[in-house]
């Protein structure tokens, strides 16, 4: 029977692989990133590759636990609607940028302003009978590492057929595409 978490639940799995995909795509080429678009200051790819991957970890470290409250007090929903269509804008922004430093920016904001694994792990927690939360919970377990394991071997293969830049911009429109799929058919009973 497809009850309404059920229908919830895969929506939302799919949402989890498509924008797990969509932000591991780009990693197998950031450092050749970084080295094409040049750095404006001083220092190393390497360093500024390093930049580039922790900016976004560590804001994200902080803002969680702020966006954790606001769901509560909003809806998860609302929560993964800002962190899919912000990714999406701030990332495929990143196909724009002239140096690193700028990249780093973007990346620091994105920290800031994402957020969709807990968001969707908290729409899901909270909309699935207490009997088959662990297995849904499970499940968008599976389509994280689902996404992070495609992503990357599809970002390499666009990277090198069409260009750096260009995998942003379709990283961003995945995201997009993830957004409007949350919007449209993501439930919530807030």
């Amino acid at each position: 029977m497809n009850t309404p978490w059920r229908r919830n639940l895969y929506i939302l799995f799919s949402i989890q692989v498509l924008s797990t995909a969509g932000f591991s795509l780009v990693f197998p080429f950031l450092p050749l990133y970084v080295k094409e678009i040049g750095i404006a200051t001083h220092g190393s790819v390497e360093f500024w590759s390093g930049l580039v991957f922790s900016s976004q970890a560590v804001t994200m470290m902080f803002a969680s636990p702020i966006w954790g409250s606001v769901a509560d007090r909003y809806g998860r929903k609302m929560m993964l609607v800002r962190a899919t269509l912000g990714g999406a804008v701030l990332i495929g922004l990143m196909g724009f940028v002239q140096n690193a430093e700028q990249l780093v920016v973007l990346r620091t904001i994105q920290g800031l302003v994402t957020g969709v694994l807990a968001a969707g792990n908290a729409l899901v927690a909270a909309n699935t009978p207490k009997e088959h939360t662990g297995a849904a919970l499970g499940l968008m377990q599976m389509g994280r590492w689902a996404g992070v394991a495609v992503g990357p071997v599809i970002g390499g293969i666009i990277g090198d057929a069409i260009g750096f830049r260009e995998s942003f911009w379709i990283t961003g429109a995945m995201l997009g595409l993830a957004g409007l799929c949350v919007i449209f058919w993501v439930r919530e009973d807030f």
